[in-house]
This record gives C-alpha cells, sequence and structure tokens, in this order.
C-alpha cells in the first residue's frame, strides 16, 4: 500500500505548524513558468495520479508510520503535528478540491492549469502538503507535450510531401521504443501513455495495462497501441557473421505476411541494403505485407539521406533511402514526391531528437522523398527532461486567516520570472486564445474552464483514452488550419 504522507519533501511535514495562525484555507495553483523549450503544455496524467494516490483512504497506520519517520528525520515531533497528522487520518480522506483543465488541452505556457483548495477549515495546511507529489505532473505534461511536438512535425511534413490517403501513416511515424530508457516502471508506463495521446506507435507495453486501467480504454474498440515483429543484434548475431542472411531469410520464413522489422546494421548496413537486398529482392517482392529495414547506429540524418561528405556515388553518400529505391524502386505521389515500393520500408531508432528529426525531414524533402518513407524510434530523449524543461510550479496565491481573504503572491527581486499570480484565478478562451485572469472573485473563479477533478478523496470527473485523443486530434486539426 502507498502511504500517500510519506510521498512528500522533508520540508513539507513542518509547514502545517507554520502557516499563520488562525489560517484556515489556501489556494493554489500549477502552471508552466517556461517557454525555452515549449511554447505550449499537453495536459495529462492529473486522472492517473487520483486513481494511483489520492484515492486511497487516510488510515490510522498511515498517519502512525508518518510520525515514526518524521521523528527519525528531524529529531522530534510537536504535539501540534501529531494533532494534525491524526486529526486527517481520523478524516480518512484528503479534504481538498481540485480543479483543472480537461487532460488533453493544448494551451501556451504560463497559464493556470490546475488549482487545489482545502473543503474543510482545520485542513488548510494540506493543500501544501500534497504539493510535492501532484507536482509530479510535470514528467506526464512534458512527455505529452514532447510527444506532441513530433506530432506537429509529422503533421507538417506530411502536408508538404504526402497524399491526404496516407493520413492514417501519421499515427505510425514516431514509435515509443522507451520503455528501457525510463527510470522505473511507473514512469515507463504513465510516459507511454502520454505518448499514445499523439501516436498509435509503440513498443512499451507497460503502457498498454497503465492505459486500460488508469484511463479507461477499451481493449475491444479501436487499438491502444500497436506494433510489429521485429528482431535485435543477439537474434542477428546468433547466425553468425558468415551467415547474416540467413537471419534475414529466417525473419522472413517467421512472417510470411504483415509488417517485419529487421535490424540491419549488425555488420554492414550497406551490403544489407545492396548485396542482401538484391539477394531477397524476389522473396521480398511477392511476400504479403512490408520488410522494414532497421539501421540503428551512426549519425541518423547521414544513415537515412546520406553522408553530404562521403565520395560523391558510394553508399554512404547515397544513404539508405536512395539504396532502396535503387533496388525496389519508387513512384511520384500528387505532390511530386517519391513514395518507396510499398514492399519495403525504413525506420531508425537511435539518437533521434526533434531538432535531427527536422534536419533529416529536410534533407528527405529536399532528395524529392515524401516523408512517410520513414519512421523513427524515439525512446529515453522523448523522456529526457526535468521539471525545468517548462519550469513547472504549483504555488499558493490566496489564504484566508480567521476568515480574512488575502491575496499573496511570490516575487523575487532576483528572479522575476519565478514572479506568481496573485489571488484566486480563473481561465477564459476567447476563440482560440487563452487567458488566466488573477485576482478574481468568488464567482468568477466559479465560472472558469477549471472544473471539479477531485473532491474530498473521489474522482469528481472521469476521462478516457479515447477522449483525451479526440481532444487532441480537434486541437491539432484546428491549429493546422484542417478544419
Amino acid at each position: 500500500m502507498n502511504n500517500i504522507l510519506l510521498q512528500t519533501d522533508v520540508y513539507k511535514m513542518g509547514h502545517m505548524e507554520q502557516y499563520a495562525p488562525g489560517c484556515n484555507k489556501v489556494y493554489s495553483y500549477l502552471t508552466a513558468r517556461s517557454d525555452k523549450n515549449f511554447k505550449e503544455t499537453v495536459f495529462f496524467g492529473l486522472q492517473y495520479y487520483i486513481k494511483q494516490y489520492l484515492s486511497e483512504p487516510i488510515t490510522k497506520e498511515m498517519g502512525e508510520e508518518f510520525l515514526t519517520y518524521r521523528k527519525l528525520i528531524l529529531g522530534s515531533n510537536s504535539p501540534e503535528v501529531e494533532s494534525k497528522i491524526r486529526a486527517l487520518c481520523a478524516l480518512g480522506y484528503l479534504p481538498i478540491e481540485i480543479k483543472a483543465v480537461e487532460e488533453g488541452t493544448i494551451m501556451p505556457v504560463q497559464n493556470v492549469l490546475m488549482t487545489i483548495t482545502n473543503t474543510h477549515p482545520d485542513f488548510y495546511w494540506v493543500v501544501g502538503f500534497m504539493e510535492s507529489l501532484l507536482l509530479k505532473l510535470w514528467y506526464t505534461i512534458t512527455v505529452a507535450t514532447c510527444s506532441h511536438q513530433y506530432r506537429k512535425i509529422v503533421t507538417r511534413y506530411f502536408n508538404e510531401t504526402d497524399e491526404v490517403e496516407m493520413e492514417g501513416a501519421k499515427d505510425f511515424q514516431v514509435h515509443d521504443f522507451g520503455y528501457r530508457g525510463d527510470a522505473s516502471e511507473e514512469g515507463a508506463a504513465i510516459s507511454g501513455v502520454a505518448h499514445l495521446l499523439s501516436f498509435l506507435g509503440s513498443d512499451n507495453v507497460p503502457a498498454l495495462p497503465c492505459a486500460v486501467e488508469y484511463y479507461n480504454a477499451d481493449i475491444n474498440g479501436a487499438p491502444i497501441m500497436l506494433s510489429v515483429p521485429a528482431s535485435e543484434h543477439s537474434v542477428m548475431c546468433s547466425f553468425g557473421r558468415e551467415d547474416e542472411i540467413g537471419a534475414f531469410r529466417h525473419m522472413l520464413e517467421l512472417y510470411p505476411t504483415g509488417i517485419v522489422s529487421i535490424v540491419s546494421d549488425t555488420f554492414d548496413v550497406y551490403k544489407v541494403l545492396t548485396e542482401f537486398a538484391e539477394i531477397l529482392k524476389e522473396d521480398i517482392l511477392k511476400r504479403e505485407g512490408k520488410v522494414v529495414f532497421r539501421p540503428d547506429s551512426g549519425n541518423p540524418e547521414y544513415i537515412i539521406c546520406g553522408n553530404p561528405e562521403a565520395e560523391p556515388g558510394t553508399n554512404e553518400w547515397k544513404g539508405a533511402i536512395r539504396l532502396l529505391d535503387e533496388k525496389f524502386g519508387s513512384s511520384l505521389n500528387s505532390r511530386g514526391y517519391k513514395v518507396l515500393n510499398p514492399k519495403v520500408g525504413l525506420i531508425y531508432g537511435d539518437g533521434m531528437y526533434l531538432e535531427r528529426y527536422i534536419r533529416t525531414l529536410d534533407r528527405l524533402k529536399e532528395m524529392g522523398y515524401a516523408a512517410s518513407n520513414l519512421v523513427i524510434g524515439v525512446g529515453g530523449i522523448l523522456r529526457n527532461h526535468s521539471r525545468d524543461t517548462l519550469g513547472f510550479a504549483i504555488k499558493a496565491t490566496y489564504v484566508e486567516v480567521n476568515g480574512e481573504p488575502r491575496e499573496i503572491e511570490k516575487d523575487p527581486i532576483t528572479d522575476h520570472k519565478k514572479k506568481s499570480l496573485k489571488g484566486m484565478l480563473c481561465l477564459k478562451k476567447e476563440g482560440n486564445e487563452y487567458l488566466t485572469k488573477d485576482q478574481c472573485s468568488a464567482a468568477e473563479e466559479a465560472d472558469s474552464l477549471l472544473q471539479v477533478v477531485y473532491k474530498d478523496g473521489k474522482l469528481m470527473k472521469e476521462t478516457n483514452l479515447a477522449e483525451i485523443r479526440e481532444l487532441v486530434k480537434a486541437q491539432e486539426e484546428v491549429l493546422t488550419g484542417q478544419v
């Protein structure tokens, strides 16, 4: 069982006795303060944290365990701390209310995403106490935002180089290879679901049960996540260097239909794309499906598009796309870009990040190839973020002391970027523009896009993966002018 009272920072263990005497209400908000990496956020993950952590009953045993560990860390427990913790355990739930935007909402940074306040005057301190756990939303939001940036890139280059009939392929252009690149099972699972807001392609198995359990994904409905059979270097090496082509033949025999991905850089990727491709060409062309070659070592841009510094005419200069084109052919789509023979494809799954992906797609476009010719896998780099990537923070902006309202703010003279909003907040939308207003009246705060999602230990507004995906898709279409 999770003891939510221990899922916090040490300094939170004493704040319950540090507020101004007579304090009976605290009101805080979550925001992404920084636009240095991304200009927008995709809100996601709150329902997971509510179901996994906030909905568990608060028991007497949790309180005593908290007090034991607090004493070990800080040396003692004051009567006030003991009294407040035991009162919370007697209540049995977290007496707070959380309002938030809908999961899947895309909005510019520096807007309010969520507010937290207490529902019982004796437990004003619980708002700040829960900050450390709820701030973990930075991870799910940042990964969802990063995957959405990849989706925007895919949409941009598809719109420029691919036909409308290829629209469905967009769901598979960026594949999640990140299970092994995450620091924990929990992180891999929930970040895997964050990726699934924008794409269907994933090798991250824990994401599937996580989506089902926490986001009501329907296993009998539309696909949740999809992948294909794929080899790795160990299985290719098991045939020995001298019979590497035997490994390719074995894969084709095992999977006579459908898509199969075969790692191709175990020894010499250029030999695979020329000599092996010629030997296997007849089998590949008569096969019902697509053989996807997977280079996985070196500079992705150069391996895919060719190294411009290599000797002209060499395999290194040509790159994988042109070599596949030479061997299997291509056709021109209605936009005048080449599309490889549908019997073959290319995926690259190592060292790809946003800027490199853009450069690679630019090169492909310059070479006359459609973006749909290349699928990429993104793993640890998708998750290579910190709370500072978007500058996430939860800050208190309003308190009541003996029932008297006090609008408060943080405004450090040494860093004005950390200036908080002040007072109660509301979120409005005018056209496609979001506006966060602070110093609101109670009536204004109530009339907001922020809706009650959690109250007094219970999930109040539940969503599912399908609804979130539809919301993300609808916003993408509006922003790209497709509607």
